[in-house]
């Protein structure tokens, strides 16, 4: 296994109120070993207005390696893992070393000023991950009033006051993945102006946002159900194309209906019947963003037999057919940026 160890690192310019002028992530170990320009075709970096920036790693790598990273910056971190499984570990997480399992499907939001660790690339798994960086003042002055909305450990970062740092590790929603695919599209084939890419990841933050604080409501489940209405999404996700019956989810949880019914209105604010079918539409979208399949095909993979229903279902939900919405895209993708 290659390895990049991580060496600390400060940036001139950290404070808040300005971007830094070192890049967000430091990799200094790949300037060491002449690997810097290889890992450019890797990672990608941009940066928009006001305190945002962005980042992508898309990789597949011949073989395991392991990436040494730092940080030293006020950016507060979103991650959006998008495709493939590594494990990263902090050597200056808040409470000592700890270990972060990151796969596709999950999402993560941390606010660490001074950072080191090492992330654990597999050998022939692509690797697909978006970041969204903002600064404390920038991102509290977009919400505004809805700031009272974040949760405790972001808000205080948000408050300006003593803030320990966090990571906190979360699901995406069907519509967080979607939106964070086309986000990744967009950076990785340099397509979008600027307007659209900076609207696209406040979006994306927006959407995290209303995911944890609509989780307010978990509260009121016991443990037992909060997990096993867990199980019975992941169950439903992976499942989409196909999905049980509730008949079927409720004698093999050992749950009523209702309160599966109940538990999904808490936790995810709809039915099971209209999860699915936004899974499966959002997961539409996301292949669309990617160019490769036609309508007919991901139709097919999302579960839909015949082509009528499945455009019907996509303009309800999105206001266009889905021929003409992977027609845009197209247009966009072989669009060269000005």
């Amino acid at each position: 296994m290659h390895t990049a160890a991580p060496k600390p690192a400060r940036s001139p310019r950290a404070a808040d109120g300005a971007a830094p002028a070192e890049p967000v992530r430091q990799f200094p170990a790949l300037q060491e070993q002449g690997r810097a320009a290889w890992f450019a075709r890797l990672w990608q970096e941009r940066r928009l207005g006001g305190g945002l920036a962005l980042t992508v790693l898309d990789a597949t790598l011949p073989q395991a390696f392991a990436l040494g990273f730092c940080k030293a910056n006020r950016f507060i971190d979103f991650g959006f893992f998008l495709e493939g499984a590594f494990t990263s570990r902090i050597a200056s997480a808040p409470g000592g070393a700890t270990e972060l399992h990151n796969g596709a499907g999950r999402f993560g939001v941390g606010y660490m000023p001074q950072l080191c660790g090492t992330a654990h690339l597999p050998a022939r798994r692509k690797v697909r991950l978006l970041h969204v960086h903002v600064l404390p003042s920038t991102l509290g002055a977009m919400l505004g009033r809805d700031a009272g909305r974040a949760a405790p450990c972001l808000r205080r970062v948000l408050e300006g006051g003593p803030a320990d740092g966090f990571v906190r590790q979360h699901r995406q929603s069907p519509m967080m993945q979607a939106a964070a695919n086309e986000l990744f599209y967009s950076l990785r084939n340099n397509v979008g102006i600027e307007m659209y890419v900076e609207a696209k990841a406040w979006e994306l933050l927006a959407l995290v946002l209303a995911e944890t604080a609509s989780a307010c409501p978990d509260a009121a489940l016991c443990p037992r159900v909060r997990d096993v209405i867990h199980a019975i999404r992941e169950e439903l996700e992976e499942r989409y194309a196909d999905p049980p019956t509730l008949s079927d989810i409720s004698a093999r949880y050992c749950l009523p209906i209702a309160s599966i019914q109940a538990g999904f209105k808490a936790l995810f604010g709809m039915s099971v019947i209209a999860f699915v079918r936004e899974y499966k539409l959002q997961r539409a979208r996301r292949l669309f963003a990617e160019g490769d399949m036609n309508v007919s095909e991901v139709a097919w993979d999302i579960g839909y037999t015949n082509l009528s229903h499945f455009s019907s279902a996509y303009r309800k939900r999105f206001g266009v057919l889905p021929k003409a919405y992977l027609q845009s895209v197209r247009e966009r993708l072989h669009t060269p940026a000005c």
